[in-house]
């Protein structure tokens, strides 16, 4: 399935864009931050969630980063929240900004984002705590290296519980690279 894509905005629709890759161009559900940031012309590079919708044609929602589309994908498997509704989440927080609402039970701000009443909030904020509390906070460069070298993301969040993460990138690199090798000799 379609997982990246790297090419110019051929378009800017108001709610997406379209991505030109080679002579084919790409319709992208984006949030508003990136739809805002971009114009005709301009250099992306996105990953992509496909969605086959029971009735419909085939959508495309595209992230700058992998967290991006990570926090999507698991705001999806949230009874109640469809598509549109985790683009707008992601689009009205950051990832921190999202887990401090979660971590603070804020309700009021999270049922701020359109399409989500407090019910709704509700949800998100009990099925989401559970979810960013087992995990520890690995800083994406890391786990976008550490995935890059070949190691799976669950044995990354499994092995590096406990690690100081406030060390410089280079630092983590290793002692990540050191803890994984040697669980994974075990």
């Amino acid at each position: 399935m379609i997982d990246y894509l790297k090419g110019k905005v051929w378009e800017n629709y108001g709610d997406s864009i379209s991505v030109l890759c080679g002579n084919i161009g790409y319709k992208v559900y984006v949030p508003i931050k990136l739809l805002t940031s971009v114009k005709k012309g301009d250099d992306v590079e996105l990953y992509v969630h496909f969605t086959m919708p029971k009735e419909g044609s085939p959508v495309l929602y595209g992230f700058q980063t992998l967290e991006e589309r990570n926090l999507f994908e698991t705001l999806l498997k949230i009874h109640g929240v469809g598509a549109k509704v985790a683009l707008n989440v992601i689009s009205h927080f950051s990832k921190e900004e999202f887990e401090n609402v979660v971590a603070s039970e804020d309700v009021e701000t999270l049922s701020s984002v359109p399409g989500l009443g407090k019910k709704l909030s509700q949800r998100i904020i009990v099925e989401m705590k559970n979810r960013i509390e087992k995990s520890p906070h690995i800083p994406p460069d890391l786990l976008e290296i550490l995935t890059s070298l070949g190691y799976k993301k669950s044995e990354i969040v499994k092995s590096l519980k406990g690690i100081d993460f406030s060390k410089p990138i280079e630092q983590l690199v290793k002692e990540a690279v050191a803890i994984l090798s040697k669980r994974l000799a075990e």
